[in-house]
């Protein structure tokens, strides 16, 4: 069941490409207008039946970066902490672009999007981030 989506700030962190893969279109079309949860509804059928270990990766990575932000915005500080690990981590093998994606631009605005939420972090939920992060990386 989807969840409720948070009301439009008017921005988003990452401006999407003029030009992507088209399976990613509906994706971009919902990140245009803050519909994160829906960002993630959406490409989970593509991911599923993707053969490709890096791209399945890569549409992980997108879809983790779109709920971190979803988090984010509904004030789960740990929870956009969390995906936002998890959206990195998958797709730094993707760097620098992918199917039109500049990568690093969009790791870094929803980066920037979520900053403060690390702030509000406990010295506890920082060190369970490291053991994700740890565990993520094999």
């Amino acid at each position: 069941m989807p969840l409720p989506e948070n009301p439009p700030l008017g921005y988003i962190p990452f401006e999407p490409p003029a030009n992507s893969a088209a399976d990613l279109e509906e994706f971009w079309h919902l990140w245009r207008a803050e519909k994160f949860w829906a960002c993630h509804e959406a490409l989970e059928d593509v991911w599923k039946v993707e053969t490709d270990t890096g791209r399945k990766r890569f549409l992980q990575g997108l879809i983790h970066g779109a709920v971190s932000v979803f988090q984010f915005r509904r004030g789960n500080f740990v929870g956009a902490a969390r995906q936002f690990t998890r959206a990195r981590v998958r797709l730094e093998a993707s760097l620098p672009e992918r199917d039109g994606v500049k990568v690093g631009d969009y790791i870094e605005g929803i980066g920037q999007e979520i900053e403060s939420a690390f702030g509000r972090l406990s010295e506890k939920e920082r060190a369970d981030l490291d053991i994700l992060e740890t565990r993520l990386r094999g």
